[in-house]
């Protein structure tokens, strides 16, 4: 940790791993405008893929919750094609006066449904007007011409090739009346020796809602991308965060290659969303660039404060891909330089050698401001927190889902 620290954290233990070998997984978001809010349990015990998913709200805020209930089946098979159904995003556009919720559609085809190469990404959204109680059918976000889901066919070869995405985490309702979602897209670029590649790269959905359809008009932005010679698995997981000035900043996970650090990435949108400025790295506000490893962060301004605030991992030493995941920091955004205040640099969390094995992940977490104290809620499952765990050990999915209450002291 460096500088004097902007926020007092507690942390305290939420929910319990169900057994050996099984993490406790929770995502939690605000439904609609007020105080009425939804948490969605799972359990993992392997990357990328969640069982026994459970759900309850709150009416007040989290003071009181209705029991668990069983989800609507997250997983599906037609013959021998499994499809995973995964949240991602909650807003609330002041325009339409709906809620909106998007989802990924994953499917597997082939024989392996481990391997990446088998996976096909669709992203979703629904509406609702009663903060989240009812919901209309899926759609699909496009953007390029091809077919609805068919759920007759699901692997219907039209459909499979086009529209792939991988949708983002935040659904921000901008000051020009738009709504935006970012998501990963595959894009083609020519690299320097002029070579076509494929590029792990990030566009936009931007809607605006159309009265008459009660539905909303979308269309695509422009793509970003990064050469694979300084980000080994291109730019994934976009955040969006409206800067006071109206522009936008988008901040994005990278990776590291052989020659160049993991760091994490960003562009601006003056035209909301539009266009993008071409890709850099994000550092401190003297300059200084800062390890990262390839994880997701979050940017949420505070209603107290005013300021925006970036919550993500910062490496002391250069990453290797995904790891460390360790520590976890918050740190004020420079909105004019766009790049982290050092002198505000927070520790949230961070590996205790004594009790957390050297593959502890503090990352994949869900943040917001509590609409009423004003502090930042932040949930987190402390994957191999346990100090005898590996990667490959049981002991690495027993895990427990954290809260951790961030109060602002400046």
């Amino acid at each position: 940790m460096s500088g004097a620290g902007i926020a007092n954290v507690t942390r305290e233990r939420y929910l319990p791993s169900p057994g050996r070998g099984v993490a406790a997984t929770m995502t939690t978001a605000y439904v609609g405008n007020g105080l009425r809010r939804i948490e969605m349990y799972g359990e993992e015990s392997s990357s990328d893929t969640i069982d026994r998913h459970t759900e309850r709200y709150s009416e007040d805020n989290g003071n009181t919750w209705s029991e668990w209930a069983p989800r609507p089946n997250m997983k599906y098979w037609q013959g021998d094609i499994q499809m995973e159904l995964f949240d991602f995003a909650w807003g609330y556009d002041p325009v339409s006066q709906r809620t909106i919720h998007t989802t990924l559609r994953r499917l597997y085809i082939g024989e392996d449904k481990t391997l990446w190469d088998n996976m096909y990404d669709h992203t979703f959204y629904q509406l609702s007007e009663d903060e989240g109680r009812t919901l209309s059918e899926p759609r699909l976000l496009r953007y390029e011409d091809g077919p609805a889901f068919d759920p007759d066919d699901w692997a219907k070869a039209e459909y499979v090739r086009t529209n792939i995405s991988y949708g983002g985490y935040n659904l921000p309702a901008l000051s020009n009346g738009t709504i935006i979602n970012p998501f990963t897209v595959t894009v083609q670029e020519a690299n320097e020796a002029g070579e076509i590649e494929d590029l792990e790269g990030v566009a936009c959905w931007i809607g605006r809602w159309n009265e008459a359809a009660q539905d909303y008009d979308w269309h695509v932005s422009e793509h970003v991308a990064v050469p694979l010679s300084v980000s080994s698995r291109g730019l994934m997981e976009p955040f969006i965060a409206e800067l006071q000035n109206g522009d936008l900043m988008m901040e994005m996970r990278g990776s590291n290659t052989d020659v160049t650090p993991g760091r994490k990435w960003y562009s601006v949108s003056c035209d909301g969303g539009e266009t993008w400025t071409e890709p850099t790295d994000l550092c401190y506000d003297d300059g200084e660039q800062f390890y990262a490893p390839s994880t997701f962060a979050y940017m949420v301004r505070s209603s107290r404060t005013g300021k925006l605030y970036w919550v993500g991992n910062i490496s002391p030493v250069p990453p290797q891909g995904n790891s460390p995941r360790y520590p976890l920091y918050i740190a004020e955004m420079d909105e004019e330089l766009h790049a982290l205040k050092r002198d505000t640099l927070t520790v949230i969390d961070d590996r205790d050698p004594e009790n957390d094995s050297a593959g502890l992940q503090l990352t994949n977490f869900s943040l917001f401001e509590n609409r009423e104290t004003g502090h930042f809620e932040l949930y987190l499952t402390r994957l191999g927190e346990r100090v005898e765990s590996t990667a490959v050990s049981q002991d690495f999915w027993t895990a427990d889902v954290y809260r951790y209450t961030l109060e602002l002291t400046g």
